[in-house]
């Protein structure tokens, strides 16, 4: 079978280069080649007694050839249909396989584009002359060039690989072996250059040495340097809104992208479009304009970007007795309590109970250098219902939250009250703060104060007694909030009954209560009290459904083309994914991504449904965009469900699309219509079927066009969640007695959702 196929390759090409010939006879001149082929891309060599290899090249003139040194060709130039033989010399010497090569051979005519390129392999060793190098040193090492690294440090570990770092250096290695954060490591590899960022891109060794710990401290703002940037590795975390797969991020009036490379499915950003999401990981490199990288290690996603303004402000409240608050033992520590000197805790919490979606969570530093007595720090619910602690040590907190989705704009104001007290042995000295919506402060009603009798520098504006004490604070947020935070942190050691400081965590209690000696309920209540206008509802301008497409990259690597960029079609590089039988993950992909496929023919009306009838679906991939119809079958798009708009109101959208064109550069006469569904309506036609979208392809003289990407804008009117927006070609049925419109093929690319007033 293969026999055949060369065969018939081979006619091909004397077919091709036989047309060649005959368009490209001068009657005057030198001779010279304007077409030169070959039946050969690549050729790979042995090292030891490589054997000749032939390519037969077809030119319609002379041409010459140009080889590295390590490659012969027999004959080196020629004129026509030539067998040429290609021998590589061996790639060893008396200590065995030298470095593998790998070089490219031209067979040329007179020009540029009469040139045959030919990729020559020969096998090696590809650690021959590697050398043991610090990290520091890999990432300085050229491209293409092999080492040894002795010991390394995993400082995350990615779905394909991992971040080393010496403790000052980093550098991301492509691996297939598992590994920890905090292991140590030797690796050989290769290294090279991505996105701009030095690369481990090959590793032929990769071992686990011995198991560590590694913490990364505290990652930058990239929101504060993301305009400087021009590439390189930093552990960051950044801020912004889901749109078309990536993290859309606006600084000053400029609009970036990051994009998730090597991420693991847990962490990845696909699927919450409309979102608030934070990123926590290392900056990999420039990937286009405005268009960074990023290696993820933590992902937080906050919700809808924008939620309606609730019919009522946030109010949580808590009532603690022994009968309400049993329920939430387990979530805040057991019935018995939990010991564990590491930090966090910040899984556990107490509900609020009576009304709102607030929550106490107590957060503790860790304690693991210290020597507990009888088992403390503990949490508990008490008898009575109250949430209480032992062994609070400095920089242990009280945490009040509450959240309904809602972004507060700046100028908020915020009230909370709550009863706490503690234990003779408990520790006095604490500080209350509020979150402004960008930092912490000190309560203003507590003045801070420092130097007291802990002996210590230690900044504190509350003191905590024996007996129950109102702590009530009202303050203002200085810049949008989403979940209005207020703390009360522990800040020194020393004990309310002037025993002293402690040397460790005791058995002494810290409470949150909500009566008092007279038991009469005085919260704990956290509320806003009122907020301005001007911030809520929905903003014209609001993305809430973007696709560049360029998720289809891992579909499009290879035997994939780029129709638009070459205005030419070529059928050959441009599967069908429903055809294609390896392409069969990228369907599933658009499919999970939420979109619908539309499909008619002369005997079919339009219908969303997929049955197994490979000859009518037609949905072609280029490199990154999608290519619709083909001759007597059209096709179209549904995009997925307006999800993130927040409420029901008028949008705008726009997409690139270009009505596709014959062998001969003939016009498609395509044109689209917009379809929506939900009761919205197209405001251009006041239907659910907007007014038809003409080409603005230019046609020439000679009624040949240009493959020109153009931009449609339809508006619509009464969009919801619910809405689904299809694009199609105007007619399901062609006109089969017209030959410019017996077929509407088209591009689709960058459609965009966005709100509208």
């Amino acid at each position: 079978m293969k026999s055949l196929l060369k065969y018939c390759k081979v006619l091909a090409l004397v077919a091709l280069a036989g047309a060649l010939f005959a368009s490209c006879v001068r009657e005057d001149g030198p001779k010279v080649a304007k077409a030169v082929l070959g039946d050969q891309s690549i050729m790979n060599f042995a090292a030891r007694d490589p054997q000749p290899q032939t390519v037969t090249v077809y030119s319609d003139g002379p041409w010459h050839t140009k080889a590295p040194s390590w490659i012969t060709v027999d004959p080196a130039e020629g004129d026509g249909v030539v067998v040429v033989t290609v021998t590589a010399s061996a790639n060893v010497d008396e200590g065995g396989m030298l470095e593998p090569r790998k070089d490219t051979l031209f067979i040329s005519g007179n020009t540029l584009a009469s040139r045959l390129i030919i990729l020559v392999n020969q096998e090696g060793d590809t650690y021959r002359f590697a050398e043991h190098l610090t990290l520091d040193k890999v990432i300085a090492l050229a491209d293409n060039k092999s080492f040894i690294i002795d010991e390394a440090t995993v400082a995350a570990v990615t779905a394909a690989g991992a971040v080393l770092t010496d403790g000052t250096n980093l550098i991301y290695a492509v691996t297939g072996e598992e590994a920890q954060v905090g292991d140590k490591v030797t690796v050989k590899g290769v290294k090279g250059t991505v996105n701009g960022v030095p690369t481990i891109f090959q590793t032929d060794g990769f071992t686990v040495s011995s198991a560590g710990t590694f913490t990364p401290g505290e990652p930058a703002n990239f929101n504060e340097s993301i305009a400087s940037y021009q590439g390189g590795m930093q552990y960051v975390k950044v801020s912004g809104v889901v749109s078309g797969g990536n993290l859309k991020v606006e600084v000053d009036g400029v609009e970036y992208a990051i994009k998730q490379v090597d991420c693991q499915e847990s962490l990845g950003i696909g699927k919450l479009t409309g979102n608030k999401v934070e990123l926590t990981g290392y900056t990999y490199g420039v990937l286009g304009a405005n268009m960074f990288g990023i290696l993820t290690t933590e992902m937080k996603d906050n919700g809808p970007a924008i939620v309606p303004r609730p019919d009522k402000l946030l109010y949580a409240k808590w009532r603690f007795t022994g009968t309400t608050m049993t329920g939430y033992q387990d979530l805040f520590g057991g019935t018995a309590g939990v010991t564990d000197l590491t930090e966090g805790f910040s899984e556990l919490y107490v509900p609020s109970n009576v009304a709102g979606p607030g929550k106490i969570t107590y957060y503790q530093v860790d304690k693991t250098g210290t020597t507990p007595t009888s088992g403390n720090p503990k949490r508990i619910v008490g008898g009575t219902g109250h949430p209480y602690v032992t062994g609070a040590w400095p920089g242990d907190y009280w945490l009040f939250s509450a959240t309904d989705g809602y972004e507060y704009p700046a100028g908020t104001n915020l009230h909370i009250k709550y009863l706490t007290r503690i234990s003779g042995t408990g520790q006095k000295y604490w500080m209350l703060e509020y979150f402004d919506g960008a930092e912490w402060k000190p309560a203003d009603e507590y003045p801070v104060e420092s130097e007291g009798e802990t002996g210590t520098n230690a900044q504190y504006n509350f003191i905590n007694p024996t007996s129950n004490v109102a702590v009530e604070c009202y303050w203002r947020l200085a810049a949008p909030c989403r979940e209005p935070m207020f703390r009360m942190r522990c800040v020194a050691n020393w004990q309310s009954n002037g025993s002293g400081a402690l040397a460790n965590p005791n058995g002494g209690t810290c409470r949150i209560a909500d009566n008092g000696d007279d038991g009469e309920d005085a919260g704990p209540v956290f509320e806003v009290t009122d907020a301005p206008e001007g911030d809520s509802g929905v903003p014209a301008g609001m993305t809430v459904f973007e696709d560049d497409f360029e998720w289809l990259a891992p579909y499009t690597e290879s035997g994939v083309g780029d129709d638009l960029a070459n205005n030419t079609v070529n059928t050959d590089t441009a599967p069908n994914v429903f055809t294609v039988e390896a392409l069969a993950p990228c369907l599933a992909e658009f499919m999970s991504r939420g979109y619908g496929y539309i499909w008619g023919w002369k005997d079919q009306p339009w219908s969303d449904d997929t049955p197994d009838n490979g000859n009518k679906r037609t949905l072609y991939l280029q490199k990154n965009y999608l290519k619709f119809g083909k001759s007597k079958y059209n096709s179209g798009i549904i995009l997925p469900a307006l999800s993130a708009l927040p409420a029901a109101g008028n949008v705008d959208l726009t997409f690139n699309w270009c009505s596709c064109m014959t062998g001969n550069a003939a016009p498609d006469m395509t044109s689209l219509v917009v379809v929506v569904t939900g009761g919205a309506v197209c405001a251009d036609s006041g239907a659910d079927t907007s007014s038809e979208i003409v080409t603005t392809q230019p046609i020439k003289e000679d009624g040949t066009t240009d493959l020109v990407w153009q931009t449609a804008t339809v508006s619509i009117k009464g969009a919801t969640q619910e809405t689904r927006i299809t694009i199609r070609p105007a007619n399901y049925d062609p006109d089969v007695t017209n030959s410019a419109r017996h077929q509407n093929r088209w591009y689709l690319d960058n459609i965009k959702v966005v709100t509208a007033k």
